[in-house]
């Protein structure tokens, strides 16, 4: 069954919600946590990861819940039309944290907005991701679709980089520009994940094998045993976790080693956008021509070599260095995320081929488990890390007069060594992949 290019970027377009909710868990919402409103790096990175662990456990029970739906909209409609305003109005509240709350009683406010942004996300992306798997069979057709939401993602890039700041600013920055910001950003959200659900209600799936009532457990045992799956998401562990560690650091990275204020994410979302649409044909290209496991590899190498040349702005550098840098980023990214996503999909054929059970939203869930583990890492670790460090926040936005250097090491470790060193890991997984679908067409 092929699908036509207004079906594919119809769907591909409800990335942009959904990326914009798990870019700024990466990217914003620690900064924001201890930068303004004053929560200890470990405090805060303590409540992201107990609400992404609510997040891990929802998971699973919507992946065999959207397995198992039968409705006159289909499987996974339902899901979508509701997942999409929890998420729009769990953002916007995020950021609204009410100035008359603190200490606990402001940790408790976050904790409740996390979680209730944590289960629409969730609601609304695991029945997301089976859509390419249920409307077409064809592996380079897949490709092209994962094309699309790799440029959608750069708009969800641009939302949060580009047009971040400037809501921010427009607002009057400090806390009352992140409550203007996150309300506008949150009817963006809404939008896009609607206009998404609407296009997808139209496509015709192909025949599948409903999934058997059975036991929780059931499910899990088929998916462990398709070993291309199994590699795919070890090797997305590594790198999802590698992402997750640089975005948590970077506005960091900008304060106190660039000198640079949140304006810097419009500086990083242009170019890293630029880089990500100029590669997103090069990159479709060498997938066709080498095949999708070998090209995957090579972008995860490249990758690592990008993350590692952060070292040197310790040292001091022109801007033009750092601009290279931040286009390399988003031109290595590319690779990543469009080979990344297709093979998906080629993962969930392979198991309904094998097992004869048609079971997209459990695997979907397993995925969006470690997308979601990994975001929950990165706070984590990152802000336990700066605790170590003797890092020192800055409550309401104030800057501390100077920070230790081994704070400084600490954010180096995190946009540098770490991310490095987990995509090397992860190329070296793909060396135990095949799928035969993964590779190039004669």
């Amino acid at each position: 069954m092929k699908t036509t290019k207004w079906m594919s970027a119809g769907w591909a377009a409800g990335t942009v919600g959904s990326s914009t909710l798990l870019g700024a868990m990466s990217l914003l919402v620690l900064f924001y946590l201890t930068e303004y409103l004053g929560i200890s790096p470990a405090v805060a990175g303590t409540l992201i990861f107990v609400s992404r662990l609510w997040d891990i456990g929802a998971t699973l029970l919507i992946g065999q819940w959207s397995d198992r739906t039968q409705s006159r909209w289909g499987r996974r409609i339902p899901y979508l039309a509701v997942g999409a305003p929890v998420a729009a109005l769990a953002y916007a509240m995020l950021f609204a944290a009410p100035e008359s709350l603190s200490g606990v009683s402001l940790e408790f406010y976050v904790l409740v907005a996390l979680l209730l942004y944590a289960t629409g996300y969730t609601v609304f992306v695991v029945p997301y991701l089976t859509i390419p798997a249920e409307i077409t069979a064809l592996p380079n057709q897949r490709t092209t679709m994962m094309s699309y939401r790799v440029a959608f993602m750069t708009v969800a890039g641009l939302n949060i980089a580009v047009l971040g700041p400037m809501l921010i600013n427009l607002f009057g920055g400090g806390r009352s520009g992140y409550v203007g910001m996150g309300v506008v950003q949150g009817l963006i959200i809404l939008a896009f994940m609607w206009g998404s659900t609407a296009a997808v209600a139209r496509a015709p799936v192909m025949p599948f094998q409903a999934q058997p009532r059975s036991s929780f457990f059931a499910p899990l045992k088929i998916a462990f045993r398709n070993k291309p799956f199994v590699i795919f998401i070890a090797v997305k562990f590594f790198q999802l976790f590698a992402g997750a560690s640089t975005t948590t650091a970077l506005l960091y990275l900008a304060r106190y080693i660039l000198d640079q204020d949140e304006s810097f994410l419009i500086r990083f979302g242009v170019l890293q956008t630029i880089g990500t649409l100029v590669a997103i044909p090069v990159w479709a290209y060498l997938a066709r021509r080498h095949g999708k496991r070998n090209t995957y590899m090579g972008a995860g190498f490249l990758y690592a070599l990008i993350a590692l040349s952060w070292l040197t702005t310790i040292l001091g550098e022109a801007s033009w260095i750092t601009d290279a840098r931040l286009f390399a980023v988003g031109f290595g990214a590319a690779g990543l995320m469009v080979v990344g996503f297709s093979i998906l999909p080629d993962t969930m054929e392979h198991n309904t081929k094998t097992s004869g059970i048609s079971q997209e939203g459990t695997l979907a869930a397993l995925y969006s488990m470690v997308e979601k583990g990994t975001a929950a890492l990165g706070p984590l670790i990152a802000g336990f890390l700066l605790e170590a460090s003797g890092f020192i926040s800055a409550a309401g936005g104030e800057l501390p007069p100077e920070q230790p250097q081994s704070a400084i090491i600490a954010i180096l470790l995190l946009v540098a060594v770490i991310p490095a060193t987990c995509n090397v890991i992860g190329s070296l997984l793909l060396t135990q992949f095949d799928l035969k679908e993964t590779k190039p067409s004669p």
